[in-house]
């Protein structure tokens, strides 16, 4: 009895090894995009047996990262055991999963072949009439050959001649036949390609064990790398008593191995690969050094021993966009489905398109570059929730370059720079004959004085913003005095000087500017101008 129950449990273990594995395909429905990966949520439909089965899920990213697999379901009658990727599992299965593809792909075989064959028969014809042609000429020619001979050889070449040239009839046609069908086989089997999905060929080994069998539906989530997602502006402007058109989109590109087909997209302000460890503190040392040694050192005051790197904080709202706040951080999530190929190119997605009021005029700082923007301020921007982005601008219908929106700061106004204008004229002249340079027995005084100029070249008048700065010193022994600066804004801490002014049309404006520097006798100053 006891080996007959033995022999029984060694057949049904052998029975269950000798069981195929189950195949089934994951479906991409929702991509979670973090700024340089994704977190892919997938539903998974199976059909298994009672026991221990082996589950093969096809269409895994190859950019999965392991650690992150994550598989949920409701069904209470199975337990999996185990879960592990693999790229290089038996590639029979995807062959056997498109049958549609597959028989183009065989037709095209069968007729590649035909049509090597068709051509070799073309090819030996064309050389056969060529020798025969040839040898025709040299028998005429012959005068050893008899009338008879010659009238035999002649009905010869007659007849073959015919022969062959009627037979190349029929094969040229059946060769272009066959070209044809072979550029409409391939021309199906691309538009077949195209319209699927990019198949990856990573698989998801699943160890199942289940009470009874049956079918069940599971959601399968992981995280893939080589995805990105940045913020991209249009501006756009006219006139400027008009405010500005601004469309705010999201730049997504992936290279998961996996087309993205009709997903819900979900953009998240935060980087999945960021430490998840608290900070623990540990005693605080500082580094000291005689005045000796920190010369035998190499050690300079200027150089910055510490770097430290600035979280962006990310905020988006936009048409067909939801906000969802969570404890962490921010997702905002879409509302139409999307498809984002498996190309490593650029998809843009509209978010929103605003009209933002601003408040136009020009600017310049003389000092380092003698040209006029026109420069957009934008007051209360907080609450047109904008990240920090580059952005396209265009302004009355041609494009000027790109600039910078940067939300992320302290003051109550953003600034966007619209272009140049060459309209207007700004040039930094000094004024020689106000400029001294004094000796003292002790001490020597340096003044200098030149005139900010600008013209205003346009038909309209124009609001001015016009910037520049005179030196600070480090050092209590030299000092610096301003002289003039036509009732500038002044800046004592950091020396800067700040008009805004209105030119009239045609109107040239002048600011004079002028210091003086005071330095003992034995100071060379390098970088004043």
């Amino acid at each position: 009895m006891k080996k007959n129950l033995l022999l029984l449990f060694l057949f049904l273990s052998a029975l269950h090894f000798s069981q195929k594995p189950i195949f089934t395909k994951a479906k991409v429905n929702t991509v979670n995009v973090y700024r340089t990966s994704a977190e892919l949520q997938n539903s998974v439909n199976v059909s298994f047996p009672a026991g221990t089965s082996e589950i093969v899920v096809t269409n895994i990213s190859d950019e999965i990262v392991e650690k992150s697999i994550q598989i949920n379901t409701n069904n209470k009658d199975f337990s999996i055991l185990s879960a592990q990727y693999s790229s290089s599992y038996n590639s029979n299965y995807y062959e056997n999963n498109n049958p549609n593809g597959k028989r183009i792909k065989d037709s095209i075989a069968v007729l590649e072949n035909l049509s090597t064959k068709i051509n070799i028969e073309r090819q030996t014809n064309e050389k056969t009439l060529e020798l025969l042609d040839k040898n025709q000429g040299l028998l005429v020619g012959s005068n050893t050959s008899s009338v008879a001979q010659l009238m035999q050889l002649t009905e010869y070449y007659k007849t073959k001649r015919n022969e062959i040239s009627i037979a190349q009839l029929d094969i040229n046609k059946k060769y272009t036949q066959t070209v044809q069908q072979l550029e409409r086989l391939r021309n199906r089997l691309k538009a077949n390609t195209e319209a699927e999905e990019t198949f990856s060929d990573g698989v998801l080994i699943l160890k199942m064990v289940s009470s009874k069998g049956g079918n069940t539906k599971m959601d399968l989530g992981y995280l893939a790398e080589n995805v990105f997602w940045e913020p991209f502006y249009e501006v756009k402007g006219n006139k400027l008593t008009e405010p500005l058109d601004i469309t705010f989109k999201a730049k997504v590109r992936q290279n998961t191995g996996l087309d993205w087909k009709g997903v819900k997209l979900s953009l998240v302000n935060a980087r999945s690969s960021r430490n998840n460890e608290a900070p623990v503190m540990n005693p605080w040392f500082l580094n000291s050094y005689k005045n000796e040694e920190r010369v035998n050192l190499g050690y300079s005051g200027n150089r910055d021993t510490v770097s430290s790197k600035q979280i962006e904080e990310v905020v988006v709202t936009g048409y067909g966009m939801r906000i969802n706040e969570n404890q962490l951080n921010v997702s905002f999530d879409t509302d139409i489905p999307y498809d984002i190929l498996s190309n490593d190119e650029d998809h843009f997605i509209n978010l929103k398109q605003i009209k933002l009021p601003a408040e136009y005029k020009y600017y310049t700082v003389p000092k380092y570059n003698p040209t006029a923007y026109l420069v957009a301020d934008i007051k209360d921007f907080n609450k047109y929730n904008l990240i920090s982005g580059s952005a396209s601008v265009i302004f009355e219908d041609m494009y000027v370059g790109e600039t910078k929106i940067s939300p992320n700061q302290t003051n109550d106004k953003i600034s966007i720079t619209l272009g140049d204008d060459k309209k207007i004229s700004v040039r930094k002249e000094m004024i020689n004959d106000k400029a001294s340079e004094k000796l003292f027995s002790s001490y020597q005084e340096k003044t200098i004085t030149y005139d900010l100029v600008v013209r205003n070249n346009k038909k309209e008048a124009i609001n001015m913003e016009i910037r520049d700065q005179i030196p600070l010193s480090k050092d209590d022994s030299v000092k610096i005095e301003l002289l003039q600066n036509d009732n500038a804004e002044f800046d004592k801490e950091k020396g800067f000087l700040l008009w805004n002014v209105k030119i009239s049309s045609s109107e040239t404006k002048k600011i004079r500017v002028s210091y003086k520097v005071r330095y003992p006798k034995d100071f060379s100053i390098g970088n004043l101008n």
